[in-house]
């Protein structure tokens, strides 16, 4: 007799762990005190966790994963955010761990920090874009603004005035890679 051959169809996921429903539920005063780490930011080499405040338990929807309204204070690649994080709309994901108060230590005592990044006050324009304002100005030397939102979730903030920035923003076409030169033949 031969083994049955079981065929997986849809998406895989790369979640480890349990739902934020299923960890709280469990706890003693639903876990407030505790600390969580989501499995999807541990590939950072900052130490990401949150910590639980309050917890709202969310009627069950019928037909619907269990969700429940966590506020937390989250530290993100090092840096603590100034404000709690409600947790709701991604708590039915099944990628959250309770961190054992053992090990707690560890996460507190990792002193690394994501380096912030400098970025320019303007860029280049894109090449097509470029060639019709040229045209149009005379100028070939043109450059837009960069509009950049800052909050505290980003590493990145512009540069003042007088400041270097770390990172450097090239528009153009770029090099072909050596399967597809065949392709940019008489263009580049």
């Amino acid at each position: 007799m031969s083994q049955k051959v079981i065929k997986y169809i849809g998406r895989t996921t790369d979640f480890r762990g349990n739902t934020l429903w299923e960890l709280v539920s469990e706890l003693p005063n639903w876990g407030v005190g505790r600390m969580l780490i989501r499995n999807m930011f541990q590939r950072y080499p900052e130490p990401c966790y949150m910590r639980i405040l309050k917890v709202q338990a969310v009627d069950d929807q019928p037909g619907e994963v269990r969700k429940v309204r966590v506020t937390v204070e989250k530290t993100w690649r090092g840096v603590t955010q100034p404000k709690p994080v409600e947790i709701y709309s991604t708590s039915y994901k099944a990628d959250y761990e309770l961190v054992p108060q053992e090990q707690e230590s560890q996460y507190l005592k990792n002193d690394k920090k994501v380096e912030q990044v400098v970025l320019p006050t303007k860029i280049d324009l894109p090449p097509l874009l470029r060639e019709f304002v040229s045209e149009e100005t005379g100028n070939p030397n043109l450059q837009m603004k960069v509009h950049f939102k800052l909050t505290n979730n980003k590493v990145a903030r512009l540069a003042k005035d007088g400041e270097k920035p770390s990172i450097n923003f090239g528009v153009g076409l770029g090099e072909p890679k050596p399967v597809s030169s065949k392709l940019y033949e008489g263009v580049l």
